[in-house]
């Protein structure tokens, strides 16, 4: 785990001290502090929010040799780390895939099992209705004759003469309407 202080990690991503805050603050990015209470930001946390950086932060192997192996050995434990990373994120994907072409394979079932419904449903409707015209006979008009016209009209005389005349257009305006 390689700890980056602020202005060095500025310098790998590529970007300004100010952006590297700003994105501290809007939590975008961990920092953390050590014991002496200045901030660094880990290197992997910078892989994960910048990307692949532009520039590693390159140190004077004169100026300190005794600390050349055991950095090495971080860098390689740190590739380690996000070789294990990448592989268990390969592995979610995969994962996420699967059971993407399983649900997907499931609704394609759901679907055919909805139109066969839809289909059988139609089917027993219009034998339904088959039924029902044979076993139903078709009504026969009634036809109303001269007579029974006639009819009608003396016992609406005959009902008009008994109300009375002077109900007789409120009768007529009801008939009308």
């Amino acid at each position: 785990m390689t700890i980056l202080g602020i202005s060095a990690a500025a310098r790998a991503a590529g970007v300004n001290r100010s952006t590297l805050q700003r994105a501290i603050k809007n939590g975008r990015l961990s920092a953390t502090i050590d014991a002496a209470g200045e901030r660094g930001i880990d290197l992997a946390e910078l892989l994960r929010v910048f990307g692949p950086l532009r520039q590693m932060p390159q140190e004077d192997p004169a100026a300190t040799p005794q600390l050349a192996a055991p950095i090495a050995a971080v860098d390689a434990a740190g590739v380690e780390l996000l070789k294990e990373q990448l592989w268990q994120a390969q592995e979610r994907e995969q994962q996420a895939h699967e059971r993407e072409r399983q649900f997907q394979d499931r609704e394609n079932k759901l679907l055919a099992l909805l139109c066969d419904a839809q289909r059988i449903l139609a089917d027993e409707q219009q034998a339904r209705r088959e039924l029902e015209i044979k076993l139903l006979p078709a009504p026969k008009p009634t036809r109303i004759g001269k007579v029974q016209v006639w009819a009608l009209v003396v016992l609406l005389a005959a009902a008009l003469a008994i109300a009375g005349w002077h109900f007789r257009a409120v009768i007529v305006s009801v008939l009308v309407s």
